[in-house]
């Protein structure tokens, strides 16, 4: 008899149900998507304003990942004259992989607002005539004066201007234009390596366990860099965790509960009617 897992390859391996999956229609908020997303990319520069579609491009099934273990040791001799060496190895372990349900290519289409950065303009001018105390504390109002007067034992106005040449800098910030989500040049895509993995039986601890190994065994890898968007990677696999929409029901639990509960932790979570 096909166990949950079994449905679950049978079933998402064909894309435009997993597709649906991730983004179902009608859901403009698109939840499911963003955590996939936040796992995968800092996004401190690029705000994701919504997401228009999303593609699956393959999905592999069973696919292993071997984490990469570290071994020290030293190494010691007394003749002729004594040395000592550290060693630090990162061996792969061959024989313990973690197994992907599936591995999935996905293309995100996105709108998206991007912090324009940098400067426009920057100007230094010397700051060396002014007449007073209280016209240079008014000019370097961050700086605390009378500490300032003490530590470098200056008592007047002409022993401050005389002490060190002053300069100050305007930086004018780059002004971005008013953001328009229907502008073309606002649409980018962003892809992403999802990694699934079916849970049965139902068991929300053990989802979770299954996406933090994962992510330990992907540690050393690198996920894909967008084109045209300041995001950089931050983990090779955005991770999701798949379970019986049946088995959901008999919990007594709702998808919105455990869907909240994954996505603080960065995890997708997808329910599946298998029959």
């Amino acid at each position: 008899m096909p166990t949950f897992r079994d449905r679950v390859l049978l079933e998402l391996s064909d894309a435009a149900q997993l597709g649906a999956l991730l983004l179902p229609a009608g859901d403009s908020a698109a939840e499911r998507v963003r955590t996939m997303l936040a796992a995968s990319y800092d996004l401190a520069a690029a705000r994701i304003d919504s997401v228009s579609s999303v593609a699956v491009r393959t999905v592999t099934l069973e696919q292993p990942v071997f984490p990469v273990g570290r071994q020290t040791g030293g190494w010691q001799q007394t003749v002729p004259s004594f040395s000592r060496t550290d060693l630090t190895l990162d061996v792969p372990a061959p024989a313990d992989p973690v197994w992907l349900d599936l591995l999935v290519q996905v293309d995100v289409t996105v709108v998206t607002e991007i912090e324009p950065g940098g400067a426009e303009s920057v100007l230094a001018k010397g700051f060396d005539d002014f007449r007073t105390l209280d016209e240079f504390r008014a000019r370097f109002a961050f700086i605390d004066l009378d500490d300032f007067l003490a530590r470098h034992h200056i008592t007047t106005v002409e022993e401050l201007r005389d002490a060190f040449d002053y300069v100050v800098t305007e930086v004018k910030l780059r002004t971005p234009p008013p953001f328009d989500p229907a502008d073309p040049a606002n649409t980018h895509v962003l892809p992403v390596s999802l990694a699934v993995a079916a849970i049965d039986p139902f068991d929300l601890a053990e989802g979770l366990r299954a996406a933090r190994l994962i992510r330990a065994a992907a540690q050393n890898l690198t996920g894909p860099t967008p084109v045209g968007v300041p995001a950089d990677p931050i983990a090779a696999y955005a991770t999701a965790a798949v379970f019986s929409a049946a088995a959901l029901g008999e919990a007594g639990l709702t998808a919105a509960q455990v869907e909240q509960l994954y996505a603080a932790q960065g995890v997708v979570s997808l329910f599946l009617n298998a029959n």
